[in-house]
């Protein structure tokens, strides 16, 4: 696998040299847009600590991959960032993560639970949309921005912690 990481420790290009199982280096503290999208053989991915954004497609359409892990030190996830990775289950976000994209999780049809973080700000349009697998989804914070049709086409509940009015 080849890297090309920026000056602002924005990773800008991967390219797969027969790699069975890439990985993001320490260092990195954004992934650029669209930099591992489209079928590539991930199946499990532990963005590392010191990663502050997902950009906008950048693991849109990988199909295989089944388990994200996404650190403390993420703030926002980018529109599409993981639009149709069919094989997705399930997602935890961190508290640090106040911005979801628009379609950031659209056509996920295998995502069947989502915990959204107590500090969420804005979830995007259509950002969970289509994800025919989904039956809940926890909100903590009835102040979130949710956009239009957010959680269209999936099977769920938003349901707010108890204590919240």
């Amino acid at each position: 696998m080849k890297l090309i990481i920026n000056e602002n420790g924005v990773l800008e290009r991967v390219s797969f040299e027969d790699e069975p199982s890439p990985s993001i280096p320490n260092g990195v503290r954004n992934i650029g847009e669209g930099e591992f999208c489209d079928p590539v053989p991930l199946l499990e991915l532990e963005i590392p600590r010191g990663v502050t954004g997902i950009g906008d497609g950048a693991f849109a359409r990988c199909d295989r991959l089944a388990k994200v892990t996404i650190p403390d030190t993420v703030s926002f996830i980018g529109n599409k960032a993981f639009y149709d990775c069919w094989s997705l289950t399930d997602v935890v976000f961190p508290d640090s993560v106040t911005r979801i994209g628009d379609e950031a999780f659209a056509e996920c049809n295998q995502l069947a639970n989502v915990t959204l973080p107590a500090g969420l700000e804005h979830i995007g349009e259509r950002a969970f949309a289509w994800c025919e697998s989904l039956t809940g989804a926890i909100m903590f914070n009835r102040e979130t921005h949710v956009g239009s049709k957010a959680f269209y086409g999936c099977n769920c509940a938003i349901i707010f912690e108890k204590g919240v009015s």
